[in-house]
């Protein structure tokens, strides 16, 4: 059978997709716990994008990974995936004490709807990684193919934080090329299995026409292969945009 210039089976089936299954597919989504966010979203997180969580250390944004690893498993009798995460740590900063005090108040939230729905089975569903340095990483996010072939309930993979590996490399070049290739295999993973990523960025420094600005951490072309960024700062708000100037301010719903 020719299968194209590329050799490859994706291409067999480039007109397989119509206008209705993209429709459904955009109702698998997994809730971030903020109502606002939620609301622009149209119901959560969708499964197949790439989103970041960008911001200063203690604005939020590792208690927002670790109740999106605890939301995709609200079971699908109560609206949700019932799915599993994956949580690969870069920073060593993971307390689980945290995930159950999270998975205990969700737990509460659903008790009378799914009364099996219990926390401790939470964090079991949790896989956890850590990933010291960046060869550690890429190893990790290479091989993430045979685990979620292993556990296909896996609908969302966190890297806390991508940027933390990357910039303890001092060959600008070489880091370059290494972003490209995990990106790279994030999107080959997603065309293979339904699922979210989601990872932590910082804020650095960088000069324009002799100023300093303020800027999202990894350059201009990890901006353009994310598709959704959430700003997280001072005073519990978010922000929506690929750049902060164009960003919008996200209030949560009352």
């Amino acid at each position: 059978m020719d299968k194209g210039p590329s050799g490859s089976k994706e291409n067999l089936n480039i007109f397989g997709n119509s206008c209705w299954d993209l429709s459904q597919s955009a109702l698998n989504k997994i809730l971030t716990g903020n109502k606002a966010l939620d609301h622009y979203f149209g119901g959560g997180i969708s499964l197949g994008h790439i989103v970041e969580l960008i911001g200063n250390s203690g604005t939020g944004k590792t208690q927002m990974c670790l109740q999106l690893c605890l939301n995709v498993q609200i079971p699908k009798a109560a609206g949700g995936l019932g799915g599993s995460a994956l949580f690969i740590d870069t920073r060593q900063d993971f307390h689980p004490d945290r995930l159950l005090g999270l998975a205990q108040e969700l737990e509460k939230q659903y008790e009378h709807k799914v009364p099996d729905f219990k926390a401790l089975k939470m964090l079991q569903k949790i896989h956890y990684i850590r990933c010291p340095n960046m060869v550690q990483l890429l190893a990790t996010v290479f091989s993430c193919h045979r685990h979620v072939a292993d556990h296909p309930d896996i609908k969302v993979i966190v890297i806390d934080s991508l940027a933390f590996a990357l910039r303890m490399m001092e060959d600008g070049a070489r880091r370059y090329g290494l972003l490209l290739e995990i990106h790279e295999s994030m999107r080959r993973l997603q065309r293979q299995h339904e699922l979210a990523w989601v990872v932590t960025n910082v804020l650095t420094h960088r000069c324009f026409r002799k100023r300093f600005r303020v800027v999202p951490a990894l350059g201009d072309m990890h901006s353009h292969l994310i598709n959704e960024r959430i700003w997280f700062s001072g005073g519990s708000q978010l922000h929506l945009g690929k750049t902060w100037r164009t960003s919008r301010l996200i209030k949560e719903s009352n």
